[in-house]
């Protein structure tokens, strides 16, 4: 049992945090919000509106990436190792808390950089552009909704342990 008890999962804050956090980061993909892409579908001029956010988000990342993608790599997983470790080997629920918030925002991040070095690399627009950010919109969400059931997980499995002890 560790000796730093912050129960984090019984905070309703926690809780109130991880949604209102998915919630942001599933609403926009590379800075297209997800009722313009419904939009887009259906209205040219709301696709070509579509397109130039979504190539100004990826000029963006990919600017970023390149100046100073390494470095933020190293910095993010050595973070999130250490997290993992002090965390899940040593039991310190703030630390289990924090990375299953923040792993999964790694992911997102990750896919996100993916996504807009391939549409700037081939260079994509119209239909083909909003059929990716859909396609990347969804696979967004379900990591969020795993995000919330593993965090759920760990929670039900840490409140078990303390009502068997």
């Amino acid at each position: 049992m560790a000796a730093f008890g912050v129960s984090s999962f019984q905070s309703i804050w926690y809780w109130v945090l991880h949604i209102l956090v998915w919630t942001l980061v599933t609403h926009r993909t590379l800075g297209v919000p997800y009722d313009m892409l419904l939009r887009a579908r259906r209205l040219p001029e709301v696709t070509a509106q579509t397109e130039t956010l979504a190539v100004v988000q990826c000029g963006r990342i990919v600017a970023v990436y390149r100046k100073l993608g390494i470095p933020i790599a190293l910095l993010g997983g050595f973070l999130l190792a250490g997290l993992a470790v002090v965390g899940f080997l040593n039991g310190v629920e703030l630390a289990q808390a924090a990375f299953l918030l923040l792993f999964p925002l790694a992911v997102i991040a990750y896919s996100t950089l993916a996504t807009a070095l391939m549409i700037t690399e081939r260079r994509f627009r119209g239909d083909v552009l909003v059929r990716i950010l859909s396609r990347r919109h969804f696979w967004h969400q379900v990591v969020a909704v795993t995000a919330l059931f593993a965090a759920l997980a760990v929670a039900a499995s840490r409140h078990a342990r303390i009502v068997l002890l």
